[in-house]
């Protein structure tokens, strides 16, 4: 016998003779609805009336937040476009970032992708997707250059409208070491007087 599927609910069978048990399901596990969704099915037989009706609920599920990529992510040395994905069913989601010098811009009002729309950062998230199911958001980052021969960390957080959180870090390889001098040729003079010869470098040197 065929199952009957109402909005998030599945009820099976969908037909049947004499004391029946119907099984009420959620159709897909995990569907994270940060509001309990209702469906309203009907159950008929031959010359009863009225019909009988029945309301399944899909309970509501606790708020969260939670990045792809888990604790940590990998950012070039050449910096470049950084692409953070996440699920959550918040109705609002705030990013901020730790010290560091990855990321450059401000981040606290950044345009972000929610459920394939746009959002804001710390304004509530059009259509509130979350209520009915959890969402894919995703936040887009500009990564600047490394241009040390150190490796280099940044944290990047987000938070839900019932303040929880989740964090990521940027984890960013170290620049190429470089070596340049102003001039090739210096020339000094008889009198003993001194001139400058610029080195500009990322790390340390020797004259010999």
């Amino acid at each position: 016998m065929a199952n009957v599927t109402k909005g998030l609910i599945i009820v099976s069978p969908g037909s049947g003779s004499g004391d029946t048990t119907l099984r009420v399901k959620a159709k897909t596990a995990n569907i994270g609805n940060r509001v309990a969704q209702d469906s309203t099915f009907t159950v008929t037989a031959p010359g009863v009336t009225p019909s009988k009706t029945f309301i399944g609920r899909l309970k509501a599920a606790a708020e969260f937040v939670s990045f792809d990529d888990g604790a940590s992510m990998s950012v070039d040395k050449t910096g470049g476009t950084v692409t953070i994905t996440g699920l959550s069913n918040s109705t609002k989601l705030t990013f901020s970032k730790g010290s560091g010098s990855i990321i450059a811009a401000d981040i606290s009002t950044i345009k972000y992708q929610a459920n394939g729309a746009a959002a804001t950062s710390g304004t509530v998230i059009p259509g509130d997707p979350g209520a009915s199911a959890k969402y894919v958001f995703t936040l887009t980052l500009s990564a600047s250059e490394n241009t040390t021969i150190e490796a280099r960390t940044q944290q990047i957080t987000v938070t839900a409208a019932g303040s929880q959180s989740a964090t990521i870090t940027l984890a960013q390889t170290s620049g190429d070491p470089y070596l340049e001098l102003s001039a090739e040729v210096v020339e000094v003079e008889q009198d003993g007087s001194e001139e400058t010869l610029q080195v500009t470098t990322n790390t340390t040197f020797a004259v010999s």
